[in-house]
């Protein structure tokens, strides 16, 4: 017989085994010695979009035998990165953070077509094994909204009965009351093609409509493997305003086609363009110089202004610095050419913090080596050259980041106080260069108060959640979110305008397959993520409450009343939510109504 000891050991080992499977029940994963993972929903979906290759789908497959990663197949409820979720990803008890919506049950003109359309708001994030509600089902008619020179998402998905072959998107013209035109070559059809995205802190890994790729023929959409179609309509410029009203016909070979009613509501104005003092959108960047202009042109179509990269400090010789910007000039040459306005910052002096001094990092080395007189004279004479070079080839606006996440309490004792001082002095020493401007970030609320009315920075950032000291930092220099880990559309947006900040450094433009990228190089060609169609949304909301409040400002020079406008201002601004980074009750889907109040002010002040 055992012991109490031994009983007590075993009971022990039992409970933590119990509770390794609660937690991996909780994540969605399928632990019934799953070693064939190629019958998963996300496994075929791969598969049948056929962007990654098979040996790279096998690849995938071994890591997740080899329980590398785990596979994740639940419907998420609310949007965000891949890495945005609450530890757990279990919710609040307040908030739903999966939705466990059961399969549809077809009617018979349903089996009869062999597939069901359904219409869920682009905010929320497709998979392959979404279930459309009775709801979505049911919608029969989209509508849309937006100014001159603006896109906006028009957005359907297909829930496949059978496997469908060589699925037509047919759009056809758009005509409005007054029989103006809007030609079907104004939008822009695209298949959501699945993606591997990587939650590394926890281990999982989730497949998910994710990249767009532009197709009017999908060769095919496998039973049961749910498909999103994102089209972006672009409103000419010179468009009449109105509403125009035309559809988008679904058509797989074999099948009947489905018709879907669309109306285009064209508001006869154009939104103002912030100017780079204002507000910048300035991604991390990625993609070195691949297709460069094609990268700027898919850029500034989503609202970005600049990027943070490393192209625009001088030529490195077997890692020796030289004097020579002739590849840097090149790349703001190309910014200025496809009318990318910026601000451009430059990391090729950034210093990176870790939980020790010693090995903090920067261009000249580690600890020590990087942050002594030496250095720090050579930091004055490269930058001294960086701006004699930026001004006579006039560059666009640009700033040179300093540092970001310096250090850590819980390190070496010493450690902290050491790295603040060592950046202290590395800004010191920047500063030198007279009307050069400087950025600094922090990932710490004590590094923040610490620095951030330092005479020898000019803006600093934060990577957290907004706090009181920052929020009054915010009214005094200039200040940048360098991370949005929520909804994309209010993060990069309204919540941008909110607090009052003058940029956001979106994460990341480009950085490998299996992450979160904002745009992917494919067939020789960038293509965007649903992720940066949704911060686009963000900048236009911007946009749009940028427009209403100069022209608040230029009616009330010329002695109008404005207090409507203003109250509308208001009303949007404190409904917007002061935590960006978890879920909250806000929601989201009243963006649009917020959108809607401030075009209706503008239009006012325009007669």
């Amino acid at each position: 017989m055992c012991n109490k000891g031994v009983k007590e050991k075993i009971m022990l080992k039992f409970n933590k085994i119990l509770l390794i499977l609660v937690v991996f029940l909780l994540l969605g994963v399928n632990l019934s010695a799953q070693k064939d993972f190629s019958k998963t929903k996300s496994i075929r979906a791969l598969y049948m979009d056929g962007v990654w290759n098979k040996d790279k789908i096998e690849t995938f497959e071994i890591k997740l035998e080899t329980q590398k990663f785990a596979l994740m197949e639940k419907d998420i409820a609310l949007t965000g990165p891949a890495y945005s979720l609450p530890s757990g990803f279990i919710g609040d008890g307040k908030i739903k953070v999966y939705r466990d919506d059961p399969p549809p049950t077809p009617t018979a003109g349903e089996r009869e077509n062999g597939y069901i359309l359904f219409f869920r708001n682009y905010l929320y994030d497709i998979f392959p094994y979404t279930n459309p509600t009775r709801s979505e089902i049911d919608k029969k008619e989209i509508k849309v909204f937006a100014s001159l020179g603006e896109y906006e998402p028009i957005v359907f998905s297909v829930y496949p009965l059978v496997d469908l072959k060589n699925c037509k998107i047919i759009v056809s013209d758009f005509l409005n009351e007054k029989g103006d035109k809007l030609l079907s070559n104004s939008f822009q059809v695209n298949s959501v093609m699945n993606w591997v995205t990587v939650r590394e802190a926890q281990g999982v890994v989730v497949v998910r409509a994710h990249v767009l790729m532009r197709l009017k023929e999908i060769p095919r959409i496998d039973e049961g493997i749910t498909k999103q179609i994102w089209i972006n309509v672009k409103i000419p410029e010179d468009a009449k305003g109105g509403e125009y009203r035309g559809k988008i016909t679904f058509a797989p070979d074999g099948k009947p086609s489905s018709d879907i009613p669309v109306i285009v509501r064209v508001l006869p104005f154009k939104l103002m363009q912030p100017p780079p003092e204002v507000f910048s959108w300035s991604p991390w960047g990625g993609g070195g110089t691949t297709e460069l202009e094609k990268r700027f042109i898919i850029m500034k179509e989503h609202g970005m202004t600049g990027e943070i990269t490393d192209n625009l400090g001088p030529r490195r010789i077997e890692g020796n610095w030289t004097d020579d910007y002739t590849s840097a000039n090149k790349y703001m040459e190309m910014a200025k050419k496809v009318g990318l306005p910026g601000k451009f910052i430059l990391g090729n002096w950034h210093c990176q913090g870790t939980s020790q001094y010693k090995t903090t990092y920067g261009p000249f080395g580690m600890g020590d080596s990087q942050f002594n007189e030496e250095n720090y004279r050579k930091l004055t004479e490269m930058l001294t050259k960086l701006k004699k070079n930026a001004d006579e080839n006039k560059w666009l606006p640009y700033m040179v980041y300093l540092t970001t996440e310096l250090g850590s309490t819980n390190g070496t004792p010493g450690d902290f106080d050491k790295t603040m001082k060592k950046a202290k002095e590395y800004y010191a020493a920047a500063r030198k260069v007279v009307g050069l401007k400087l950025l600094a970030t922090f990932n710490r609320q004590e590094e923040l108060k610490m620095h951030w009315n330092l005479p020898t920075i000019d803006a600093i950032g934060f990577n957290g959640e907004m706090f009181p000291e920052w929020e009054a930092a915010n009214k005094q220099k200039e200040s940048w979110m360098t991370f949005v880990m929520s909804e994309q559309r209010c993060g990069y947006g309204l919540y941008m305008w909110k607090f009052n900040f003058k940029g956001c450094r979106p994460w990341i433009l480009s950085d490998g397959d299996s992450t979160d990228s904002l745009i992917y190089f494919i067939n020789n060609d960038w293509h965007p993520t649903v992720r940066f169609e949704r911060i686009r949304e963000g900048v236009d909301d911007y946009k749009y409450m940028y427009t209403l409040s100069e022209l608040i400002k230029q009616a009330k020079a010329k002695g109008k009343d404005t207090q409507e406008a203003e109250v509308v201002v208001k009303r949007v601004i404190e409904s917007i939510p002061s935590v960006h980074y978890k879920h909250t009750d806000f929601d989201y889907m009243k963006l649009d109504e917020f959108r809607m109040q401030m075009a209706e002010q503008i239009m006012k002040l325009l007669k």
